[in-house]
């Protein structure tokens, strides 16, 4: 329930979630349980949902992880291109790139929530072929070892990507690794299988504000690569059903999440990408 809805209130008795004894029909609150069920509680027991503790806890979200995200002219996998790129990584190295997108008659999408205009990547990016090639060097060289690279929104980044890395003639990292592109974590899959009757938004910003991750700047490359890879530690650290998963298997289960997820959030998109080949240039729908 978000703040102001209407509280529910239980049709039958049953146990309170805090004190265990029984909440008369009528006059307990309802909430989503943490596994997907339901609660009781008395009123005076009921507690406002906040994200689950975390824990001193073994697993993939302590080891070396690369987190990347990207600005674009717009949200057409096949059409828009890339403006920056950044990665930022868990031993505390980074990278950022501000590409020069060419010589087409290029323009950003209303809303896209980013300052990166074509004049400026024009005038002080490095030509994309290049920026590109070091970008996916990064990436193979990463999930080479076996790490996790961890994308926010993985299908979309990833796809967009694929097309560029194609564009610009740059042999893209999943065809340069033996396994794929692979491993690869998103959070906001996992948010969504951890904790999906949460009730609100599942952007960037609304989920890091969850969680308490800093995210200073949304929209802007660096600062999203840095709160996606702080909001997967902690994801780690307060699902231990989560965390004891090995790397392969972890990556497995997201495809069978994001699937599920799919029947309800439409998305064409296959997780964690889709090999789409570039397309030419086309202005947004409603770009005067």
């Amino acid at each position: 329930m978000s703040a102001g809805a209407p509280r529910l209130s239980n049709d039958y008795d049953g146990p309170c979630a805090v004190c265990g004894a029984v909440v008369a029909a009528g006059t307990g609150v309802l909430r989503h349980g943490p596994t997907g069920g339901w609660e009781v509680f008395h009123p005076e027991h009921d507690r406002e949902p906040a994200p689950p503790a975390r824990q001193d806890l073994p697993g993939w979200h302590r080891r070396r992880l690369m987190a990347l995200d990207i600005t674009t002219t717009g949200n057409r996998a096949a059409v828009d291109r890339v403006l920056t790129a950044a990665v930022r990584v868990s031993d505390g190295t980074s990278r950022d790139w501000l590409l020069d997108p060419g010589s087409d008659p290029l323009s950003v999408a209303p809303g896209k929530g980013h300052d990166i205009t074509i004049e400026r990547a024009r005038a002080e990016g490095v030509p994309a072929p290049r920026a590109l090639a070091e970008l996916a060097t990064v990436l193979v060289d990463h999930l080479a070892a076996k790490e996790l690279l961890v994308v926010w929104f993985a299908p979309h980044v990833l796809t967009l990507l694929h097309a560029e890395f194609l564009r610009h003639g740059v042999t893209p990292p999943a065809d340069r690794l033996p396994g794929g592109l692979a491993p690869v974590c998103d959070p906001l899959v996992l948010d969504r299988h951890a904790d999906r009757y949460r009730p609100g938004r599942r952007s960037l910003e609304a989920v890091t504000a969850w969680y308490g991750v800093p995210h200073d700047r949304p929209g802007d490359a660096a600062s999203d690569a840095e709160a996606t890879l702080r909001l997967a530690q902690v994801i780690g650290a307060s699902y231990p059903a989560l965390a004891r998963l090995s790397r392969p298997v972890l990556h497995a289960e997201q495809i069978l999440w994001n699937a599920d997820q799919s029947r309800h959030h439409r998305d064409p998109l296959d997780w964690p990408f889709t090999p789409i080949a570039p397309r030419p240039w086309q202005d947004p729908p409603g770009d005067g």
